[in-house]
């Protein structure tokens, strides 16, 4: 479990623009000042893509601390082979939405 949660660590840094790092043991919620939602959103579908895990979206999972959730991520199957490229055409397609709602949001506030 220790290397899932570093590997997942270094996306979060990845897309990380805060020289603070990212406490895997404080609540995931609670560090959106290390990096926003969009961010950790981008990391966590990038970490999804690595791992050949599908993680279930829920709002909870943002009062989890990162550790806890990578305790429950470990519980979970990887993506079987027969299933890897419609799982990655997914991924990707969720990439692409939060692009569109990160340039929308900079629209708005750009006018």
């Amino acid at each position: 479990m220790e290397e899932l949660l570093l590997d997942y660590l270094r996306f979060i840094e990845g897309e990380a623009d805060s020289d603070q790092k990212f406490d895997p043991d404080r609540k995931i919620n609670e560090q959106f000042d290390v990096l926003d939602e969009m961010d950790f959103r981008i990391a966590t579908v990038k970490f999804e893509m690595h791992a050949m895990v599908d993680i279930p979206r829920t709002p909870k999972n943002y009062e989890l601390t990162l550790r806890e959730l990578v305790e429950k991520i470990s519980e979970l199957s990887k993506v079987s082979k027969a299933n890897v490229p419609t799982f990655l055409k997914k991924k990707k397609a969720e990439l692409s939405r939060i692009a569109h709602e990160m340039a929308a949001s900079m629209a708005n506030i750009f006018g």
